[in-house]
């Protein structure tokens, strides 16, 4: 490990630790009454599923120089926290929507359906890039960097035009809280592996990463049917806030759209890790 990995080490430690004490303290401390007992569930939840999906990136599908290395596993679990936490910081200034305020503090469910789905779907980015062999934690926060400022932008343009997060946090629309957390997920999933890949070259990434290209699709399919329940709430001159099955079918429809987009990228090993390997096979004989 080198210094400016150990800066990294200790930077991410010092955060992860304040961030997730943060998190556990806000959920005590908000008043039983005020709040739903799905919240605290799923935003007790949150940090754990986290904490497993990066350790199953990690020990299964990181670099070959990562997979059987405790302190590597644990610097990338750590600097994953801290990606995440972060990542929350950036969706309450460019979403305008806060996980202490509009979900603890005013027990808004249709703020937590789509702070769930934001918060996963940082977590899916980081470690789509880590997925791949590479020489160093810059390519994974080069990769993930590519991911996550797409993520943000699309998410933006889509508030833009369909006043996604407005509804939800002050209309308190359940059915757009989850749709948009669906969106926000599936968009992430798309954008994991368009980050995800051995690396060669930064502009090499770059070229790489268009295989992400179906998340415009999925955000043109959103805009769309966001679009279409905005007509509909204005004809019928209200929100409909009890919980719909339709909203459950895009957000189904959102995953297999991501779910088809992965797969029609498989992942394709850099040749260089094949010599590499031979080489030092051929040395140890």
């Amino acid at each position: 490990m080198d210094f400016a990995e150990f800066i990294l080490l200790v930077f991410s430690i010092f955060y992860t630790g304040v961030s997730i004490s943060s998190w556990y303290k806000k959920l005590q401390e908000v008043e039983p009454v005020r709040r739903d007992k799905v919240i605290k569930y799923v935003m007790t939840f949150l940090p754990i599923a986290s904490f497993f999906i990066i350790l199953f990136t990690l020990k299964v599908l990181a670099s070959f120089d990562v997979v059987n290395d405790f302190i590597y596993i644990i610097f990338y679990i750590l600097l994953g926290y801290s990606w995440t936490f972060l990542g929350l910081l950036f969706v309450f200034r460019f979403f305008d929507i806060s996980w202490v305020d509009d979900v603890l503090n005013l027990n808004n469910k249709a703020a937590l359906y789509t702070v769930s789905g934001a918060f996963l779907g940082i977590v899916l980015i980081y470690s789509g890039a880590n997925i791949g062999d590479g020489p160093g934690w810059w390519c994974v926060i080069f990769a993930g960097g590519l991911g996550i400022i797409t993520w943000f932008l699309l998410g933006r343009l889509v508030h833009s035009v369909t006043d996604v997060f407005e509804r939800i946090t002050v209309d308190r629309d359940i059915n757009c809280g989850f749709r948009t957390g669906a969106y926000l997920l599936a968009s992430g999933i798309i954008l994991a592996r368009a980050s995800a890949g051995d690396w060669t070259s930064f502009s090499s990434t770059v070229v790489e990463f268009l295989v992400g290209w179906p998340v415009l699709l999925l955000t043109a399919l959103a805009i769309v049917v966001e679009r279409h329940y905005i007509n509909k709430a204005t004809l019928e001159g209200s929100i409909n806030n009890t919980f719909s099955i339709s909203s459950v079918n895009w957000g189904l429809i959102y995953f297999f759209i991501a779910i088809i987009s992965v797969a029609m990228f498989p992942l394709v090993e850099n040749p260089i890790y094949d010599n590499l390997s031979a080489a030092v096979f051929g040395v140890v004989l």
